[in-house]
């Protein structure tokens, strides 16, 4: 299963301010809104440390220690993670990072990537088709010498479960260092794109990631105060079944947040989790009757193709009388979702198309990502 549906599953200001408000506390960054990392920046060295890195994962903490590669290594660093410092090959394993690199203006830096099919942006693909970068699989499949051969300073992966603490040794073994990056678990629309200061970190760009972050953070606040003061809520469900299992996310999860920002009432709200749970297709039926819009169906593009799928849907009375939108008006020509690549660091623009579905007029510009479905 790719990693782009598992994550459809799976989840469904920092002040304006100069870089050095953020050292403060010891030197302990002061995140705003993502609850997975932790920076420490120190005179030679930065330290960060990435909590609980994959889904029911508790007091686990990884550290990395980033030194920039002029600076001799300290012999009481040589049994810590050391990541070398500005990073200028990377495999990227996960096509929702790439937006971070994109930003960054480090796409150049990309030597090899996981999951071609899945990946939207055009400058990645492009080079993918000349051969300049390689598709290198992933878990099980990955496909270590080719890996080796692009000798790249870092892995930027992801971790589903534990299982990937097992290529992460076999590849620091063949020298190859790799950091998890964890944004897909973050509570918050902002939280999740507020790990482009990490990514700044191992590129040297930590100014130019804190200033991004800044001004998506306005424009992302700006957005969520036009419903503010809304007192007609759509009621709100999403997600399709898959294998006979319905997840959806929880009452604190990215989505649901993002949900209540645009001004909706989430249906499955009142379950406090952070992460997706199953829901029969019984409730999900009690869902379809109360809720007035449908969100994020898949791959699916029209009634048709969800009735195809499931002919109770047309028990649903949003399907019948209510409205359905999808995030998929940016695809790929193999299928590629741009919502999960640039989507990452574009909550505003998701917020404003959400705001957009739930309560026309209050903006008026064109859906980026979504689409009616009809």
């Amino acid at each position: 299963m790719n990693r782009i549906y598992i994550i459809l599953i799976l989840i469904q200001t920092i002040t304006a301010c100069s870089p050095d408000a953020e050292r403060k506390d010891n030197n302990k960054s002061s995140n705003k809104y993502a609850r997975g990392f932790m920076t420490e920046i120190h005179d030679n060295y930065t330290k960060v440390t990435i909590h609980n890195p994959w889904e029911k994962a508790e007091n686990i903490s990884i550290e990395y220690i980033l030194i920039d590669k002029n600076t001799s290594l300290p012999d009481s660093f040589r049994e810590k993670k050391i990541i070398r410092t500005p990073v200028e090959r990377i495999v990227c394993l996960s096509t929702t990072h790439l937006a971070f690199l994109e930003i960054l203006n480090e796409t150049g830096s990309v030597a090899g990537i996981s999951g071609i099919k899945y990946i939207s942006s055009p400058e990645i693909r492009n080079r993918f088709k000349k051969g300049k970068i390689p598709d290198v699989g992933y878990g099980q499949n990955l496909n270590y010498e080719l890996l080796v051969n692009q000798k790249p300073d870092l892995v930027m992966a992801y971790a589903l479960g534990s299982e990937v603490t097992a290529y992460s040794q076999k590849l620091n073994e063949l020298g190859i260092p790799v950091v998890i990056i964890a944004e897909y678990l973050e509570e918050t629309p902002l939280g999740k794109a507020e790990w482009i200061k990490f990514v700044g970190h191992l590129f040297g760009k930590e100014q130019e990631s804190i200033e991004f972050f800044n001004q998506l953070e306005k424009k992302y606040l700006e957005l969520r105060e036009l419903t503010s003061d809304v007192s007609d809520k759509p009621g709100i469900m999403t997600g399709m079944p898959h294998k006979d299992a319905w997840w959806v996310p929880g009452g604190n999860s990215y989505l649901a947040n993002l949900i209540a920002d645009a001004g909706g009432h989430y249906i499955g709200k009142k379950n406090t989790s952070h992460e997706s749970y199953v829901i029969s297709f019984e409730n999900a039926l009690v869902w379809g009757t109360q809720a007035d819009i449908w969100i994020n169906t898949g791959n699916l593009t029209s009634k048709k193709e969800i009735l195809a799928v499931d002919q109770r849907f047309n028990n649903f009375r949003v399907f019948r009388e209510g409205k359905i939108f999808n995030n998929i008006k940016r695809l790929s020509p193999e299928g590629g979702n741009d919502f999960w690549e640039s989507g990452t660091v574009n909550p505003h623009l998701i917020l404003r198309d959400l705001i957009n579905a739930f309560h026309p007029g209050l903006t008026d510009d064109e859906m980026i990502y979504y689409k009616e479905i009809k």
